[in-house]
C-alpha cells in the first residue's frame, strides 16, 4: 500500500490555499453599504499641514515604476485615472499575476512528482507560459471593467453637477463662483475630483473651465468638456446658460437611462436559455414517472 508523505500533503494544502486566495481576490467583492453612506455624508477633510511628510512609497510600487520605465509599456492612463490607480501599482499587479502563472504549474508538477507521478517536462513548461500570458492580461481586464463602472458613476455625478451649476447661475452667481459653489456641495469621489480640478485652476490663475478641460482630457470624458464649453460662453460672452445647462443635464440623464435599458434587455435575453433549460428539466421530471409506468405496464 502506497503511503503519502506528510510534506506532500502540506505542500498540496499550501497550493490549494494559494489558489483560493487568488480566486477570492479576483472575485468582485459586494459593496459595503455602511462605508458608502459614510463616504457620502462625511464632513470635508481638514487641510493637512504642508510640513506633514508624504506617505512612503511601497516597495512593489517602486518595482512597478522601474519595470514600467524599463519595458516601455503603454498603460491605459485614462482608465487608471478613472479608478484612481497609479501606473506603478498597475504594473506591479501585472508582474505579480504573470509570476504566479509562471511558477504555479512547476510547483504543482513538483508536488505530483513527489507522489511518484512525474509529468512530462513539456507539459508544465507550456502551461507555465500560457498562464503567465493570461496572468499578464488579467489586470487589463480588471482595470477596464472597473473603469466602465467608474465612468458611469462619473456621468451621474456630472449630470448632478450640471443641475447644481444651473441653480447657482439662476441665483445670480458669477460663472466661476457658480462652478466652485456647485462642486463644494458634493462629498463623493466625482465631486472631489471636480474640486481638485477647480482648485488647481485657481492656483494656476486660469479660468475654472480650463481646469475642467484638463480633467476631461485626463479622464477621457467629453461630457466634462461640454460643461467647460458652456461655462466659457457664460464667462466670456455673458451668455445666459441656465436653459443650456438644464438641457445638457437632461440629455445626459436620457443617455444613462438608455444604457440602463439596453443592459436590462441584454440581461433578460441571457436569462432565456437558463429559463428554458429549467422548464425542460421540470417537464422531464414530471413526465418521466408516467412514461416509466406506461412502458412497464406494456
Amino acid at each position: 500500500m502506497m503511503t503519502i508523505s506528510p510534506w506532500a500533503i502540506l505542500a498540496g494544502a499550501v497550493a490549494a490555499g494559494g489558489l483560493a486566495l487568488l480566486i477570492s481576490e479576483l472575485r468582485p467583492a459586494p459593496p459595503d453599504l455602511g462605508q458608502t453612506l459614510d463616504r457620502l455624508h462625511r464632513p470635508p477633510d481638514p487641510p493637512r499641514p504642508n510640513s506633514e511628510p508624504e506617505e512612503e512609497e511601497r516597495w512593489y510600487d517602486r518595482l512597478g515604476g522601474r519595470a514600467l520605465v524599463l519595458l516601455g509599456i503603454r498603460v491605459p492612463a485614462q482608465s487608471l485615472a478613472l479608478v484612481g490607480r497609479e501606473p506603478a501599482r498597475y504594473m506591479a499587479h501585472k508582474l505579480l499575476f504573470a509570476l504566479v502563472g509562471l511558477t504555479l504549474p512547476g510547483y504543482l508538477s513538483a508536488m505530483v512528482a513527489v507522489l511518484g507521478y512525474p509529468p512530462p517536462i513539456a507539459v508544465p513548461l507550456v502551461v507555465s507560459l500560457g498562464l503567465a500570458v493570461l496572468g499578464w492580461m488579467v489586470p487589463d481586464a480588471v482595470v477596464q471593467s472597473e473603469a466602465k463602472e467608474a465612468r458611469t458613476e462619473y456621468l451621474h455625478g456630472i449630470s448632478a453637477y450640471l443641475e447644481l451649476v444651473a441653480l447657482e447661475r439662476a441665483a445670480d452667481h458669477g460663472p466661476a463662483e457658480a462652478m466652485r459653489r456647485a462642486a463644494s456641495v458634493g462629498r463623493g469621489a466625482v465631486f472631489r475630483r471636480l474640486q481638485d480640478a477647480l482648485e488647481r485652476a485657481a492656483t494656476d490663475r486660469v479660468p475654472p473651465w480650463e481646469g475642467l478641460e484638463a480633467l476631461s482630457g485626463e479622464l477621457g470624458l467629453t461630457q466634462l468638456q461640454d460643461v467647460a464649453d458652456i461655462m466659457r460662453l457664460s464667462g466670456t460672452d455673458g451668455a445666459a446658460v441656465y436653459d443650456t445647462l438644464r438641457a445638457r443635464a437632461k440629455g445626459l440623464r436620457d443617455e444613462l437611462l438608455a444604457d440602463d435599458l439596453a443592459k436590462a434587455g441584454a440581461t433578460s435575453e441571457q436569462m432565456v436559455a437558463p429559463g428554458a433549460a429549467l422548464t425542460l428539466l421540470m417537464t422531464l421530471l414530471i413526465v418521466y414517472p408516467a412514461i416509466y409506468q406506461m412502458l412497464h405496464v406494456l
